[in-house]
């Protein structure tokens, strides 16, 4: 909805930034509307009731410490988006690049980078039912084969947008609008630095994912606040001030490889305690 209404009511009704606000609003109305129209009237396992509203302090203190790796994930990436957008303007005024050619290329790759990210949190949220169900039967072969394929397709999709950024980076950044040679420049080399390690970004979301499905939402606190808070942001704001903004562009690079380390460390220790229970 989004995707359609978007160029209709920006360019066809000429809203600018209102018709963008206003076909955001129009998918996310017709969205829960779909939602709600299926438990009230497609859901078969039981008739919903207004009484379903009411909050349980058991479900919901359950419920909340299993979303708060999703949450706290969110939290940091709104902090470590700020101090990025501040530091590039910052460390680019002092460079040839300036204030807005930094900013414009970390929006793009920001950009970019999600539609490829968040396929893999749909693979990892994908994951979570089938995992949490045969834990909880302790069918552990059927856990890890869940995540061994979940790791398997993730990691083939990463690699795949590895190719793509680092062979392609001018005509992807082509795709959001003309620039100056100086632009295309930075573009460019921004985009194959900081995202080099994107082929093992995958891990992460996918051990966080994992500790969350099996009741262990500490480790999958940890793991999902890993790459955004633990690593990135005090690369961030520690390199640039040796490098400058060269600083910026290494930071995201060493802090995927950071993160990815650990998570696998993580995930082995505790394939290894499912391997002693079963």
């Amino acid at each position: 909805i989004n995707l359609i209404l978007d160029p209709l009511f920006i360019f066809g009704f000429n809203w600018g930034m209102k018709g963008a606000a206003l076909a955001t609003i129009a998918g996310q109305i017709v969205s829960a509307g779909m939602i709600v129209y299926y438990f009230a009237f497609r859901y078969k396992a039981g008739k919903m009731t207004l009484g379903y509203l009411l909050p349980k302090w058991e479900a919901s203190s359950l419920l909340s410490s299993l979303g708060a790796a999703s949450f706290l994930n969110q939290c940091a990436m709104m902090v470590v988006q700020i101090t990025l957008n501040n530091s590039l303007t910052h460390y680019g005024a002092q460079s040839i690049y300036g204030e807005s050619i930094p900013l414009a290329c970390a929006g793009i790759a920001s950009k970019v980078s999600f539609i490829f990210f968040g396929v893999c949190i749909g693979i990892s949220h994908g994951m979570q039912p089938i995992i949490s169900f045969n834990y909880g039967a302790k069918n552990y072969p059927r856990v890890k084969e869940a995540l061994k394929l979940s790791i398997i397709f993730s990691s083939a999709i990463s690699i795949v947008a590895f190719i793509i950024f680092q062979t392609f980076p001018g005509a992807i950044i082509s795709l959001f609008g003309e620039g100056s040679a100086l632009y295309y420049e930075f573009a460019i080399r921004y985009f194959r630095i900081y995202m080099f390690c994107v082929f093992i970004n995958n891990i992460q979301p996918m051990s966080s994912s994992f500790f969350t499905s099996i009741g262990k939402p500490t480790k999958g606190i940890f793991t999902s606040l890993t790459r955004q808070f633990i690593y990135l942001l005090p690369l961030i704001l520690i390199l640039p001030a040796i490098w400058g903004i060269d600083g910026m562009l290494f930071a995201a690079p060493i802090a995927d490889a950071m993160a990815a380390v650990t998570a696998i460390i993580m995930i082995a220790l505790e394939i290894k305690k499912i391997n002693k229970e079963e």
